[in-house]
């Protein structure tokens, strides 16, 4: 029975190892041979002279099976570390893109490799080829029941035809601008067909290449032209902006020409390069050359405008803002004034009574019009003088001295302290108790800066006046340059009362010593008769 069972055991583990060797066997395919097979492409390969076009090669992999089975296709059929490169084979084009790696193409798979081309200006119309070459790796023999892998290298080179156009193609340049930094302005391009054929229904885009320049209120604008034919050459006008804070270098526009070939097909010529360099911003400059100006009187603030260029400006015109001068005009229109000129300007206003007698900052604005009939506006800060306040009119008594009960004339010294003529002088006195007089006003009809003139008037003090002095005041008023009435000015005056000398005979006395000498005269003719 041992013996027996021992065999049975020993039968069941080989038949066990037979099915599982079986199973084994047929899970794992007993080897493949094959390679890949690469082909290259190029979809467009149509190029212009004087440009630089990128290519798209294409690599396409289709692996070929020699023998064994086809479940491991793959592993004979992948290209791995495919390396491209492209050379010209003696033709005018030149390859810009050196060696480039494009990694691992399966069996059926499209790789896409971008390829630069230069193409000079003068190359002639028609097909060239160029070389492309090919490294890569890859698995021969694969045969896993025996272990044996078989790995191989290969080097291929392809052509691919390259074909150099003779089509519509476009150059641009600038002509003309004259736009600012901080203004608006016009771009004239000249558009020209370098191409061999005409061109008709031209769109030339221009799109700006930074945040500084704009084409009218976007970024691009559009401009049409009819037809161009080889070698013809048009303008074209693109409104432009720049901004105030940009710097005057040069700016980057990119423009596209859209048109439609002689056989009628709509196509584009993209990245056109222009440049475009902009004028300084314009420059005012303002400056104070006198002031007159004083605190509570009337003066004048004259100055000078510049242009300091770099274009000419229209219609100049300056105002004063709010501050310790209020001009009686707001505006002074100068006119035009040339690059590198300058013009004068006057402002007539009065400093407020209130006002200190310190220099001042005023704000000038000064608006003008562009060479491109820009409206613009500038604001400057000058600092401006301003004298301390004086009197227009002194007034000075001359002696005026006056014993109780007397009646005289006060006389009055008036001097003119403006530096220009004052006209229509009117003063009116004012007294009181123990001074009285009847006629309180008098003119002067003009005085010149400095001059001195003298009123008069009456005066009485009564008799019982104590010895004193007494204020008398004398109100001003006058006319200006300007032809404004000044008023409200004061000055008072010391009016001195003395006692009156003793060798006079009062008033009261001298009438009882007629009276006396009435009623004696009386008496001696009543007795003689």
């Amino acid at each position: 029975m041992p013996r027996r069972i021992l065999a049975l055991l020993t039968v069941g583990v080989l038949l066990v190892g037979a099915v599982a060797g079986l199973a084994v066997a047929q899970e794992e395919p007993p080897f493949v041979r094959g390679e890949p097979e690469l082909d290259v492409y190029v979809p467009d390969s149509t190029v212009s002279p004087g440009t630089v076009t990128d290519l798209t090669v294409q690599i396409a992999n289709d692996g070929d099976v020699q023998a064994g089975s086809d479940l491991r296709r793959e592993s004979v059929t992948t290209a791995r570390s495919v390396a491209i490169e492209v050379q010209n084979d003696d033709s005018p084009l030149v390859v810009k893109t050196e060696r480039t790696a494009v990694g691992s193409i399966v069996d059926g798979g499209v790789r896409e490799v971008p390829i630069s081309v230069a193409v000079p200006a003068d190359a002639e119309p028609g097909e060239y080829s160029l070389d492309v070459r090919l490294e890569y790796s890859y698995t021969h023999l694969s045969a896993p029941r025996s272990g044996v892998v078989q790995d191989r290298s290969r080097t291929r080179t392809e052509s691919i035809s390259v074909t150099v156009d003779d089509g519509p193609r476009f150059a641009m340049r600038t002509v003309d601008t004259d736009v600012q930094v901080g203004g608006s302005g016009t771009l004239v391009a000249n558009v020209t067909n370098v191409g061999g054929e005409t061109a008709r229904d031209l769109s030339v885009e221009l799109a700006a290449n930074g945040p500084d320049l704009a084409l009218g209120e976007t970024e691009r604008n559009t401009a049409r032209i009819d037809r161009l034919a080889p070698g013809e050459n048009a303008t074209a006008r693109f409104p432009v902006r720049v901004r105030s804070d940009a710097a005057a270098e040069s700016f980057g526009l990119t423009g596209t020409v859209r048109y439609t070939d002689v056989d009628g097909v709509r196509d584009a010529h993209e990245g056109v390069p222009v440049g475009i360099r902009p004028g300084a911003e314009q420059s005012i400059s303002v400056s104070i050359d006198d002031s007159t100006l004083r605190v509570g009187e009337n003066g004048t603030l004259r100055g000078t405008v510049r242009n300091d260029g770099p274009a000419d400006v229209r219609g100049v015109a300056l105002a004063v803002g709010e501050g310790a001068f209020v001009p009686r005009s707001p505006r002074y229109a100068v006119g035009d004034i040339a690059a590198g000129e300058s013009a004068g300007f006057r402002f007539r206003g009065e400093v407020p009574a209130n006002a200190d007698s310190v220099p001042q900052q005023l704000v000038v604005s000064t608006s003008y019009r562009s060479a491109t009939d820009t409206e613009r506006t500038t604001r400057e800060a000058v600092r401006v003088r301003v004298a301390e306040r004086r009197d227009g009119v002194t007034v000075s008594p001359v002696e005026p001295r006056f014993a109780a009960g007397e009646d005289g004339v006060l006389r009055l010294n008036v001097t003119n302290r403006r530096d220009s003529e004052l006209r229509d002088i009117e003063l009116r006195l004012a007294v009181d108790q123990p001074l009285e007089s009847e006629f309180r006003t008098t003119v002067i009809p003009a005085l010149e800066s400095g001059e001195t003139g003298q009123v008069a008037f009456d005066l009485a003090v009564d008799g019982d006046a104590p010895v004193s002095r007494y204020p008398a005041t004398v109100e001003i008023s006058h006319t200006d340059t300007e032809g404004v009435r000044v008023t409200g000015g004061t000055a008072t005056v010391a009016v001195s009362v003395v006692e009156a000398s003793g060798g006079g005979v009062s008033t009261e006395l001298g009438v009882l010593i007629v009276l006396l000498v009435l009623v004696a005269a009386g008496a001696w003719w009543f007795y003689v008769r």
